[in-house]
């Protein structure tokens, strides 16, 4: 099976592991996120969020790890002021995330409107997608098109499969997307195993990019409260490792704050892919990739 890479922005994801870095996902003006003061308005402050943008950037190019942000709107109104803002405070791709089909449509018009489409991922068609979002689609096409492929009645890698080929398919060939990102979900924290198990039965299936949002269940683990928030993050770090190890490409680690340690724990990861695939495979590592970022390795080191 052809593994089928994306360009999204200045990202490249998909393809073997350890030739590419994941992507790393982070959230803005998520429900409750300290920065909105208003979600359905779209008020934010907005020094505090340029401010998280340039760190989560800064982190990106430190690192070499490839980063994403996911713009989470509760309206029209909101995604109208948060994706321009994103654009305009950082080169990384965007993720154009909401509930109601109204906000997708008017994400991606937006984004052609302002000339960013190519780095928006559009998030995510789902079972409750809409035929205008489809419509909006064949008119707005950003640089990708995610898939949510949890199959809530068979959440095994092989109902996943399946849902895939009979569900998602079909609509992908009706709007004309060859390769989607694919979201394998999560239900709690042991079902990040069936994700695991899931990214790498997707990648031989169908060759596409696939992952999860592990953060969305990490913070259900009530036992590591106990243990401190520094255990919930190790726990964090662990799920991130172990999907990228089964070649996850998507990687939603939850908050923009934590991006920091996040691209740390990633990268560190990414030298030993990397190194493996260019001694074992000959692969040519990207400029910037993680094994001459953060191991200064050969001429690229900076």
């Amino acid at each position: 099976m052809t593994l089928h890479q994306l360009t999204i922005g200045e990202a490249t994801i998909g393809g073997p592991l350890g030739g590419r870095t994941g992507l790393l996902v982070g959230s803005l003006f998520y429900d409750k996120h300290s920065v909105v003061k208003d979600a359905f308005a779209g008020d934010f402050d907005e020094e505090r969020a340029a401010k998280l943008l340039k760190s989560a950037t800064d982190a990106s190019r430190r690192t070499g790890m490839q980063v994403a942000i996911d713009v989470i709107a509760a309206s029209t109104e909101a995604i109208e002021k948060f994706l321009p803002f994103v654009a305009e405070n950082s080169p990384l791709p965007m993720m154009i995330n909401a509930s109601e089909a109204e906000v997708h449509i008017a994400g991606l018009e937006i984004a052609a409107k302002h000339g960013f489409l190519d780095r928006c991922i559009f998030a995510s068609l789902n079972m409750d997608t809409e035929d205008d979002e489809l419509d909006a689609l064949r008119k707005h096409r950003p640089a990708a098109v995610m898939i949510m492929a949890n199959d809530g009645a068979d959440p095994t890698p092989e109902g996943c499969c399946q849902f895939i080929e009979d569900y998602y398919l079909p609509i992908l060939q009706d709007i004309g997307v060859e390769t989607p990102i694919v979201d394998l979900g999560t239900m709690d924290p042991p079902s990040v195993g069936l994700c695991v198990r899931g990214i790498s039965a997707v990648r031989e299936r169908f060759g596409f990019p696939v992952g999860c949002a592990f953060s969305n269940c990490i913070s259900q683990w009530t036992g590591l409260r106990e243990l401190g928030r520094e255990y919930t993050n190790y726990s964090l770090g662990a799920a991130l490792v172990a999907c990228r190890a089964a070649g996850g490409d998507f990687l939603h680690y939850g908050l923009i704050e934590k991006t920091k340690a996040v691209t740390h724990i990633a990268g560190s990861a990414e030298v030993f892919y990397g190194f493996a695939a260019q001694e074992l495979d000959g692969a040519k590592l990207p400029e910037g990739h993680p094994l001459l970022k953060m191991f200064k390795l050969g001429g690229g080191a900076n």
